[in-house]
């Protein structure tokens, strides 16, 4: 699928070969790596259909893959009928539930190391996106003008924030949630 995306990134994939995993288990599972314990955690549906975080609970360390991204807006693998996999309330709820882990240092998937307050600000950019696409669900407004009116908002609430390219794929994707709310929304 990656390769289909263009001439650059199959370019970046050639060569690549991907290699059968060693350990494969069902639920959690957590390493011993000589006396630090390493708790690997499936999140469920969110940002794809296997999302999994990273613990280290003695470091109060959390890895979280692309459910988090720093200084960016969400990246949403969007691309119907391709690629559906992705749950913006399923993302919302995985989120609320990892900020009540406390972690004291959070790896995002890109961006700057940060701490809680990362999971915090995600949250709350997922559920800005839910509210401002779900609120014009009795306008009259077509799909377009939908997308353009929350990309203007949400842009203009995180100037500095980078990936405004995303905007378009979250609010297909709710909407895509809740289709009888917005207007020409795409289904899976």
């Amino acid at each position: 699928m990656f390769r289909g995306l263009g001439e650059p990134v199959a370019r970046q994939l050639e060569g690549v070969e991907l290699v059968t995993p060693d350990i494969v288990y069902d639920g959690s599972y957590e390493l011993d790596l000589g006396g630090r314990s390493v708790q690997l955690r499936p999140m469920g549906q969110a940002h794809s259909k296997g999302d999994q975080v990273i613990m280290v609970p003695d470091a109060g360390v959390m890895f979280t893959g692309d459910l988090v991204e720093a200084g960016q807006f969400a990246i949403f693998p969007w691309f119907p009928p391709y690629d559906t996999d992705v749950s913006g309330v399923r993302w919302i709820e995985v989120m609320q539930r990892l900020a009540g882990a406390h972690p004291r240092v959070v790896v995002p998937g890109d961006g700057d190391i940060g701490g809680a307050q990362l999971l915090a600000e995600v949250s709350q950019y997922l559920a800005e996106l839910r509210e401002e696409t779900w609120k014009r669900q009795d306008s009259a407004m077509g799909q377009e003008t939908l997308v353009e009116e929350v990309r203007a908002l949400l842009i203009n609430r995180h100037p500095d924030w980078a990936g405004q390219e995303w905007i378009e794929p979250g609010v297909g994707c709710l909407c895509a949630e809740h289709p009888l709310r917005c207007p020409g929304a795409v289904t899976s």
